[in-house]
């Protein structure tokens, strides 16, 4: 490089440089005449838009209408070598698409009108130059150049040629078979109107095409093929005369009856006696289709359109989607060549999805392997992959996927586009009329309009009716094009988040955890006139579960924006309003993780700390103890460092919480007693109750069964003070598990069946699994094992369906003691055994010490001595560690089953099991490897 006054100068090799490489290309293609076709192509390949795109002044545009001038020389010639070798179809279909960009480059116009006669579309040709000549006396207020008149004239006296004016079968049309069977019965069974509808991409042209092809026999006098859409679309009187001359109507005649009626008239009389099948393509509105109805017996019409076209009289109407999977991966493998395609089938498959199944999008992903027969698939797979460049590399030639997407776009009010350009924004994987309204601040019947207007230019699909919340979702290739189009919407998003809020907040439950919130109901903007009405008037509990994968999407995107408050706020508020409840643990994971990452990345410290107790109730309730203290420990960090006590309270029940879980107890204590002050102080009744819960937890655990009672009794209380059923049912049940370890079983029976009956009237089915196990328990203990089969298979069946591992867990081993109670050993050492694994696996030592305990009862039953005290030997090891009640009742319990043996029996039998405490027991705070839905309670019924 080199530095000049005026800047620096680049010295760089001619072939690194795409102009030098296509003046080269170029120069030698005047030399090589066979190569010449080859050569032009290679040199057109390296353009890429406008050249020096962007750069301004006056240099600048002289410098890029010199190389546009080379650009369409090159062009020229590629044509008119093309059309030297036979190729016409290949020049009509290149210069097509550069005519559009540049419709008077009269040059390219001549070729293209030689192509269209070479190929049989004289009519064509000539509609061609007849537009071409209006464009040019418009601009220009000249006539043609003498080239392009020349070459009229020459098609003007050519013989005229007799080919049906038709596009060509594609060789490839794959499946349908369903839609053509419709149509084809239909049309040749005498009805005179079908139309094909469907979106941008579907294949609506391609089927018309294979149908008339198919029809040739019905429609002996012809079949005319007339495109009245696109870019440009053709009005009525346009679309009627371009009919008259493919008809064999002179231009002049065509043009010579101005009136729109006459020229119907006339089109009208040519049809009358003749069997002729009319295909116009690409209709946008019935306007464009009127004219061509048939009026006498014999002929047909067949409409392709984006539109439904409703107001058509009689007509069948054939839908088309996207491929099946089969028929998209057919499609792809007759164009790339069956040895391709089976060469990696599951890539094949996967390229099929990756464009979406959509007929355009395979077609021209099947071009692009045939241009580069050294690709695998895999590679073009991979390039669709990146969402950001997919709808770039879904692009050949003519075909393009986004061109047709940007005409329905493009065909929107300027509302309904900005209504789009938002839902981009956002991209929600589901939306009702509501999220439109959301975005715009719109009234609902206005986004009601909006969102329909965008579904009848099939850029939203229906997914479920349902009145005004009728549910709908983008196609992904147009999603991806709402997302081109979006623009900063960051407003759009706010506000639309903002909305959703309010209605998570509605559905908020508190939780026993009480983990704080970041936002109160009180502190939340309104969300406008159309949520507020339509919250009002719908089963919100039936709409949010509906909506809840686009809520989850929200907050992801919101985070994406840096929208941290509003992102961190929404997750929270879903943790109360479905993810706690109904155990939505991907929908918790991934909002939290996007939560989480946008308060990091902006430092908004207190929003770290809410959604650091979010993620620790989370795998809390998973059974995930070591991963949720740490989440809780975290966040007493970040609220103590901002000095926000009432979360640093709410932190420290968390972790208390955890620790009574684990077993750790006398270390639990003094955190949940700190805690329960501290919420004592802020007024926080559900705070304060389950702070009472835990240590009445932890107190029956240690033994201490008077402290347990009174801080059960007031867990209870302070729960039916602030209207927390479920919290009040839970304390009530506590309340009998320590009568029922007291031995007083009429009690125990008083409170676990208050509990079990609340629980049946709310229908909390997950609660009553467990309100039912320790009411079966109770009923073991009178001495009435089989009276518990029934309560314990319905509960074995909900914990089942919840995947709640504990829940399974202790379902089993209170089977086992059932069967036990009953003198079925076998059958409870079964069950037993099953408990003890599934204990281990969610790493909670005392629920496997105790199953142990009772299976070492089974085993001595039996007369397995030896294992009998193996058991019991482990068990009382875990009893120690923890320093639980059990470590005193061991013996009793060894007493009770009436198990002697001799010294060198029990010293094996204790020997064989501290190597099997060492080698099987997991670790005290083991990491749960497979995590499960979560108790009602949280807690396990740790006695008996």
């Amino acid at each position: 490089m080199d530095r000049w006054p005026g800047g620096y100068q680049l010295h760089a090799p001619p072939e690194s440089v795409d102009l030098f490489r296509f003046r080269a290309l170029v120069e030698r293609a005047r030399t090589r005449t066979g190569e010449r076709a080859a050569l032009l192509d290679e040199a057109l390949g390296l353009w890429r838009g406008e050249a020096l795109g962007g750069l301004p002044g006056g240099w600048a545009a002289r410098a890029r209408e010199g190389l546009e001038r080379q650009r369409q020389a090159a062009l020229a010639g590629w044509a008119e070598a093309g059309l030297a070798a036979g190729r016409e179809n290949d020049v009509i279909d290149r210069l097509t698409a550069a005519l559009t960009a540049d419709p008077l480059a009269e040059a390219l116009i001549a070729i293209q009108l030689r192509a269209l006669h070479a190929a049989g579309r004289t009519p064509e040709a000539l509609d061609l130059y007849a537009r071409s000549r209006e464009k040019v006396a418009g601009e220009l207020g000249a006539e043609p150049g003498r080239l392009l008149r020349e070459t009229h004239t020459a098609i003007l006296r050519a013989p005229e040629k007799r080919e049906p004016v038709l596009p060509p079968d594609l060789p490839d049309f794959t499946g349908r078979q369903a839609v053509v069977a419709t149509a084809r019965t239909a049309l040749a069974g005498g009805t005179s109107v079908v139309v094909i509808s469907g979106p941008p991409g579907a294949g609506k042209s391609a089927l018309a095409v294979h149908l008339a092809h198919r029809l040739g026999e019905e429609f002996p006098d012809g079949r005319l093929f007339l495109n009245v859409g696109g870019a440009d679309p053709l009005s009525p009187p346009e679309a009627v005369s371009r009919a008259l001359r493919a008809l064999g109507v002179t231009d002049a005649d065509a043009q010579g009856n101005p009136d729109l009626r006459e020229r119907v008239a006339r089109y009208r009389s040519e049809l009358a006696g003749r069997r002729v099948l009319v295909v116009v393509d690409d209709a946008a509105t019935a306007v464009q289709v009127q004219p061509f109805l048939p009026t006498t017996p014999g002929s047909a019409l067949l409409v392709t359109s984006r539109s439904r076209l409703s107001t058509l009289p009689s007509a069948v109407r054939v839908e088309l989607g996207v491929l099946s999977a089969a028929d998209a991966e057919a499609m792809l493998t007759r164009m790339i060549g069956a040895e391709r395609a089976a060469a990696d089938p599951e890539q094949t498959a996967r390229l099929a999805d990756l464009c979406g199944r959509l007929p355009l999008a395979v077609r021209v992903a099947g071009a692009r392997l045939l241009a580069r027969p050294h690709w695998t698939v895999a590679q073009l797979a991979d390039r669709l992959s990146d969402e950001r460049r997919r709808l770039d590399e879904l692009a050949v030639d003519e075909l393009e996927v986004r061109a047709g997407l940007a005409v329905s776009y493009r065909g929107l009010r300027p509302r309904a586009q900005e209504a789009f350009r938002a839902l981009g924004a956002l991209d929600p994987p589901d939306l009702t009329a509501l999220t439109v309204a959301a975005l715009l601040g719109a009234g609902l019947d206005e986004a009601a309009d909006l969102v329909e207007e965008i579904t009848d230019a099939r850029l939203l699909d229906v997914t479920a009716a349902g009145g005004w919340i009728t549910r709908y979702r983008m196609h992904d290739l147009v999603r991806l094009y709402a997302a081109e189009l979006a623009e900063a919407s960051a407003d759009h998003v706010g506000r639309a988040v903002t909305a959703m809020l309010r209605m998570a907040e509605r559905l908020a439950e508190p939780l026993p955890l009480a983990i704080p919130r970041m936002y109160r109901p009180d502190r939340l903007p309104e969300p406008g006139p159309a949520w507020t009405e339509a919250l009002d008037r719908i089963d919100l509990g039936v709409f949010f579960a509906a909506e809840e994968p686009a809520l989850v999407a929200a907050v992801e995107r919101a985070a994406a924006l840096d929208l941290d408050e509003p992102a961190c706020a929404l997750a929270d508020a879903l943790v109360f309003a479905s993810f706690a409840k109904v155990n939505n643990f991907a929908g918790w994971t991934r909002t939290h993780a996007a939560a989480a990452g946008v308060a990091a990345r902006t430092g908004n410290q207190a929003a770290a700390a809410v959604i650091a107790c979010g993620i620790a109730q989370m795998h809390y309730k998973q059974d995930r103890m070591p991963e949720s203290r740490e989440q809780f420990a975290a966040a007493a960090e970040l609220f103590e460092a901002a000095g926000n006590n009432r979360g640093l309270a709410v932190a420290l029940n968390g972790l208390g919480t955890v620790g009574r879980e684990m077993g750790e107890h006398r270390e639990a204590l003094p955190q949940i007693e700190r805690a329960l002050t501290m919420l004592e102080g802020f007024g926080d009744d559900a705070g304060v109750a389950h702070a009472h819960y835990s240590a009445g937890f932890a107190y029956r655990e240690l033994g201490e069964d008077a402290a347990a009672l009174r801080h059960l009794e007031k867990s209870r209380d302070r729960y039916r003070a602030c209207g927390h059923e479920r919290g009040e049912m839970i304390a009530i049940r506590g309340i009998g598990l320590v009568h029922r370890a007291r031995g007083d079983l009429d009690q125990a029976e008083r409170f676990c069946a208050d509990a079990h009956e609340r629980a049946t009237t709310i229908g909390d089915l997950h609660l009553l699994a467990y309100t039912a196990q320790a009411l079966a328990k109770v009923w073991i203990r009178r001495g009435e094992p089989d009276r518990a089969a029934g309560p314990l298979a319905a509960a074995s069946a909900t914990v089942t369906a919840h995947h709640d591992q504990l829940g399974a867990a202790l379902v089993k081993r209170t089977v086992g003691e059932m069967h036990l109670a009953a003198g079925r050993f076998g059958r409870a050492a079964e069950q037993l055994d099953r408990a003890a694994a599934g204990w281990r696996a969610i790493g909670l030592d005392l629920g496997h010490a105790r199953t142990l305990r009772d299976l070492g009862a089974a085993r001595c039953a039996s007369g397995d001595h030896a294992g009998a005290h193996a058991a019991w030997s482990a068990a009382a090891a875990t009893f120690g560690r923890f320093g639980v009640r059990e470590q005193d009742e061991l013996a009793a319990w060894r007493a009770r089953w009436g198990c002697h043996c001799a010294p060198d029996q029990l010293t094996a039998a204790v020997s064989s099991a501290e190597r099997s405490t060492r080698s099987t027991l997991p670790p005290a705070r083991a990491a749960n490897s497979s995590p499960g839905q979560p108790r009602p309670d949280n807690s396990a019924d740790n006695r008996g």
